[in-house]
């Protein structure tokens, strides 16, 4: 993105979008958000620039063409997720506060969308303001992305056409010197171990590194067939170097598999002992010629697997056309097969619909003990996975089953009871949290994913018992479940509990316990999965605040205040009420705009929460109407605290943007419900209601400022 002294922006040697345009637009940004500074930044080597102004740019020290260190910045922040787009007030905002920039440029409000360009984000619109927006929304931001994205349209980053040209000889290199690996995924027999077949899969050793990024910019070239069709053949050459006994499974889309001279690559190989994976992440554009291409490779006798089923496009439907050999379960249904029952339901669901078509199943993705026993509960006969093998190189060689270990006593060993090759398997490689627990509770063995999660050595965890580390409150109910366990009740149970971590943070986890018996059905140990779902429990805690808080000013809302309401209610102590009304509210609308009307709203708010006792619940009835719930029932005291309230919110002026202050007119009904007076709370509210009626309809026609008058009921 370049921006010349004249403001006119150049794309290569042609004109483009106009310095004088983005002003304009970024003027009418800022009129609409109120804020006091717009500007269009780029980015480049480390560097963000200011390419155009609009607004106040003095106070923050800005001017066309300046350079910053990006890493300085509140964009870079955005970009890679440790700010979010806006922020209403950055002293509140626990990064913003702490940057330099805030307290050098005065920044006290910010919201900021990133220009795209044809490599990523090359730039930045950004607004801000010297005081805090905290009407700042979802709306606000819509807008500001959708003028940097027009912004994006028009501009052509500085280097694109050579980076564009180096990927692609980077990627014609790869496929005429065939400069890249393949290695074989050993696919199992579920009751055994026994290896049945592999799956071949390539690795690249240059950017982007990943499989699916290579394959997708190779697609996006035009070059995806044809790195397919060098993975093919190199598959196809190192087959007489892998087991004869075992199948070999071949990725290819369906445009590949239409594509390849399928008679001139099956010349020299059994083809018998090929499986065509037809991945289910395309779309099909035309099944009868994928279908005669398949069908003069099943003349050879190549079979055909739907890879990837119930993760892309029309699951059942694409199985029907392809009639495959096999219907390969995708990865995304099989993790946590063992917990999620709808996973499960939908396994068994392919599982009988291949079954009905006659097709093999094989399960990807097993991670972890527990999901191969759900595999196999299901009716799926094959699998693989990590837990079962990884990858490697068809010189490493393939075993003809998984090894299991020499039987132990179990009165000398009990943890070796689980010293099969699948658990160890599982218990150093699983992602999850896996531990052998003691019937004293004692961490017999645990593995990375659980220490890391909770912060202890490997040494420190052997010393301590799961009681040691569950927070007291979740204690009971982890024992009585374990007790219930021991005493034959049960043999395992799931629940969500709190560890507390080596640094005496607190951890919530899903915890699933399994009792483990040894000869003559006496339990020996429990193995224990454990998930992190502090996220989750975060995220519900903020959803859970979000229903109940007014999303402008911040304080309860009209939900929240009808529940305490009727937990007051239930208790049966009383409580009172006041209904606070704004006077000629609409009228700072019409004369300042709906910007200063929420701010208004939102310093009455705080005002209220001043006034009140930490016991009272504020709440924004609606509008420009407040609640306050009080367990008070004293009349004089009501009376009281409705004088505080009127004192704090109309003792002075509401400050408002540009410089304009607003003073404050309160009306206050106030009502009770008293022990036995038999009202309802529909019936307090009311009378409070009728109370502020009963007010205005008195109060003189002409009057400057209106102070308190109460009608108690």
């Amino acid at each position: 993105m370049r921006v010349n002294e004249a403001g006119e922006r150049l794309m290569g040697d042609q004109p483009g979008v106009s310095g004088d345009l983005v002003r304009t637009l970024l003027g009418i940004l800022r009129q609409r958000l109120g804020l006091d500074t717009a500007w269009l930044s780029s980015f480049q080597d480390g560097t963000q620039t200011i390419e155009v102004l609009d607004g106040d740019a003095e106070s923050l020290g800005l001017t066309t063409g300046k350079r910053m260190p990006l890493s300085e910045t509140y964009c870079v922040r955005v970009i890679d997720g440790r700010l979010p787009n806006i922020v209403p007030d950055t002293l509140a905002n626990e990064t913003t506060a702490a940057l330099a920039v805030t307290q050098k440029a005065g920044m006290a409000a910010y919201v900021g969308a990133p220009v795209t360009g044809h490599t990523g984000a090359a730039g930045m619109v950004c607004l801000v303001s010297g005081e805090p927006k905290p009407y700042l929304g979802e709306e606000d931001l819509k807008l500001v992305k959708q003028v940097a994205e027009l912004i994006g349209t028009l501009i052509e980053t500085p280097g694109h056409r050579s980076d564009s040209v180096d990927r692609r000889h980077l990627i014609r290199r790869v496929v005429a010197e065939s400069d890249f690996e393949v290695v074989f995924q050993a696919v199992h027999d579920v009751t055994d171990g026994k290896v049945v077949g592999v799956e071949a899969l390539s690795r690249f050793h240059c950017e982007p590194f990943r499989p699916d990024a290579f394959f997708e910019q190779a697609a996006q070239m035009g070059l995806g067939i044809e790195l397919e069709m060098a993975i093919v053949r190199r598959v196809l050459a190192l087959m007489p170097q892998l087991p004869p006994d075992v199948f070999v499974a071949i990725n290819v889309s369906p445009a590949a598999a239409m594509a390849a001279p399928w008679s001139e690559l099956l010349q020299d190989v059994d083809p018998a002992r090929i499986v065509l994976e037809i991945t289910e992440h395309d779309a099909v554009q035309n099944y009868a010629a994928l279908d005669d291409a398949l069908e003069a490779c099943r003349t050879h006798g190549v079979r055909v697997a739907a890879d990837d089923v119930g993760a892309g496009f029309a699951s059942f439907s694409h199985v029907l056309e392809l009639a495959p050999e096999f219907v390969k379960i995708d990865h995304s249904i099989i993790r946590h097969i063992d917990v999620d029952d709808a996973r499960r339901r939908l396994a068994h669901a392919i599982a009988d619909f291949a079954g009905q078509i006659g097709a093999m199943v094989i399960a990807e993705g097993v991670e972890t003990q527990s999901e191969l026993d759900a595999v196999n509960a299901a009716g799926i006969s094959w699998a693989q996975g990590f837990f079962l093998s990884r990858p490697k190189s068809h010189e490493h060689g393939f075993p003809a089953a998984l090894a299991t270990a020499e039987p132990v006593d179990p009165i000398d060993a009990p943890v070796d009871l689980l010293g099969e090759r699948r658990f160890e398997l599982a218990l150093a490689h699983s992602p999850i949290g896996m531990a052998v627990v003691g019937l004293d509770g004692s961490f017999l063995r645990t593995n990375r994913a659980l220490r890391a999660m909770l912060g202890y050595s490997r040494r420190a965890m052997s010393q301590m018992t799961f009681q040691d580390i569950t927070h007291p409150d979740d204690l009971d109910l982890d024992l009585s479940l374990v007790n219930e366990c021991l005493d034959g009740r049960r043999r395992s149970y799931r629940i969500d509990k709190r560890y507390i971590a080596a640094d005496g943070s607190v951890v919530w986890c899903a915890l699933t316990a399994v009792l483990v018996h040894a000869p003559r059905d006496q339990p020996r140990c429990f193995v224990s999965q454990i998930v992190d779902v502090t996220a989750d429990r975060v995220r519900e805690a903020e959803l859970a605040r979000r229903a109940t808080t007014d999303p402008l000013t911040a304080i309860a809302n009209r939900s929240a205040a009808w529940t305490r309401l009727e937990q007051l209610d239930a208790d049966g102590a009383g409580y009172g009420v006041l209904f606070c009304d704004i006077e000629r509210f609409k009228s700072v609308n019409d004369r300042h705009g709906h910007h200063a009307g929420d701010r208004l709203l939102v310093e009455v708010a705080d005002r209220l929460h001043a006034a009140v006792q930490p016991f009272d619940l504020v709440a924004r009835w609606g509008g420009d109407e407040f609640l306050i719930v009080t367990p008070r029932t004293d009349a004089r005291m009501l009376d009281c605290l409705a004088d505080q309230i009127v004192a704090t919110v109309e003792g002075s002026p509401i400050p408002l943007a540009g410089g304009v202050e607003e003073p404050v007119v309160l009306t206050v009904g106030v009502a009770a419900h008293r022990a036995g007076d038999d009202r309802s709370i529909d019936d307090v509210l009311d009378l409070a209601d009728h109370a502020v009626v009963e007010q205005r309809r008195r109060r003189p026609r002409v009057r400057r400022r209106l102070g308190v008058s109460r009608r108690r009921d």
